[in-house]
């Protein structure tokens, strides 16, 4: 019996270290091991299942069905509180303006994005495995807080705020990624002076209210900052930062940290609360403002928001180098200016959702006032 628990709980890690041979090349038969690994757990009357997503695409919407309808997330797991609030796909905004507008949004992806491109290094950690960890995770963060009394209720204002605006973007992030589809996307509110939020593998939003209470986001900017963290998400940059380590680890010699050898006890390569302490690299910052943006210019929040958002951010973190948001997603000018120079492709995707053309779309203040002060000057 302990001889089937050991191998239960090393199978995790040789399929990590399967796959990821597999993606350098190194192992031609990896695929082939990992399948038996597999089939292995599956036969083992101890292992614990985990939702076959080949049995559960059928049951889930399109991506462009998802636009037209409200595709309702899978309800949350009983053991998480309920206030943390699970969000549905919501039905886009219709436009009032034009009756003749498009309901549906134009799915069309930009030049400017890495979308599609392979990254070896995500290779080594599967992407069930860092979901069951991060829904681990936040199950954790929302359990904690609950017991703290630090758990904002579903029918707070900030957790209704976050959570329509999650509603609204999802429906345009699922053609991103196809598991995004399966995902039982929740959202918390945490109190806390922290100017701090996530979205973690798997849809688990996250939000510590010093964001909300000190930085004063609009909603254009909040749907932009939402978009930007859905996007970082959907294209598992955590997956392979984290896969970084393990290779680094490798490289190192550290064979039995990468192997998983030295604590078959912990959980599959204790990546749980690393999730919460991620730094992203520039070029994850320049898709996930750009993917970001796209999907919440889609869902009807002002693209120029994206400008001030940063801007305010800046001010409020720059003197926390440890854990401050410009520090974890590096801005500079650079970036700057490269949200700027992609506001003329994101423009018309937000007037598309007004049901207006761009020359029609309102203006917005915050980017207005900026211009005319440097008129007067």
């Amino acid at each position: 019996m302990s001889g089937i628990v050991s191998l239960r709980r090393l199978l995790p890690r040789l399929l990590c270290i399967a796959l990821a041979l597999s993606g350098l090349g190194l192992v031609p038969a990896a695929v082939a091991f990992a399948a038996d690994a597999a089939s292995a757990t599956a036969a083992t009357p101890l292992a614990r299942g985990v939702p076959n997503a080949a049995t559960t695409a059928s049951a889930a919407p399109s991506s462009s069905a998802a636009t037209s309808s409200s595709a309702s997330a899978p309800q949350a797991a009983s053991t998480v509180p309920a206030a943390s609030s699970p969000v549905s796909a919501a039905k886009p905004p219709t436009p009032t303006s034009s009756p003749t507008a498009a309901a549906s949004p134009s799915y069309q992806s930009s030049p400017q994005i890495r979308y599609g491109d392979s990254a070896v290094f995500r290779n080594l950690i599967p992407s069930q495995v860092l979901e069951n960890q991060a829904a681990e995770e936040f199950e954790q963060i929302v359990h904690g807080a609950d017991h703290a009394n630090r758990l904002y209720p579903n029918n707070d204002v900030r957790v209704q705020r976050v959570r329509d605006i999650a509603n609204r973007l999802i429906p345009y992030s699922l053609k991103w990624n196809e598991r995004a589809k399966n995902w039982k996307w929740e959202v918390a509110v945490v109190q806390s002076p922290d100017i701090r939020m996530y979205c973690l593998p798997g849809g688990k939003i996250v939000v510590y209210s010093g964001l909300l209470d000190r930085v004063r986001l609009n909603n254009n900017e909040l749907g932009m900052l939402i978009g930007h963290e859905i996007a970082h998400a959907l294209r598992e940059h955590a997956r392979e930062r984290l896969g970084e380590q393990q290779a680094a680890q490798f490289t190192s010699g550290s064979i039995p940290q990468l192997f998983g050898l030295a604590d078959l006890g912990a959980a599959p390569l204790g990546i749980g609360s690393q999730l919460l302490e991620m730094k992203y690299g520039r070029a994850d910052e320049t898709e996930a403002d750009v993917m970001g943006s796209e999907i919440a210019s889609r869902a009807g929040y002002d693209p120029r928001a994206a400008v001030t958002l940063w801007d305010k951010l800046a001010a409020a973190t720059h003197s926390n180098r440890n854990g401050g948001y410009i520090y974890v997603h590096p801005y500079s000018a650079t970036r700057r200016q490269d949200i700027i120079k992609r506001l003329p492709d994101m423009l018309p995707l937000y007037a598309k959702a007004l049901g207006k053309d761009v020359d029609g779309s309102p203006g917005y203040a915050a980017t207005d006032r900026s211009r005319q002060a440097a008129a007067r000057k």
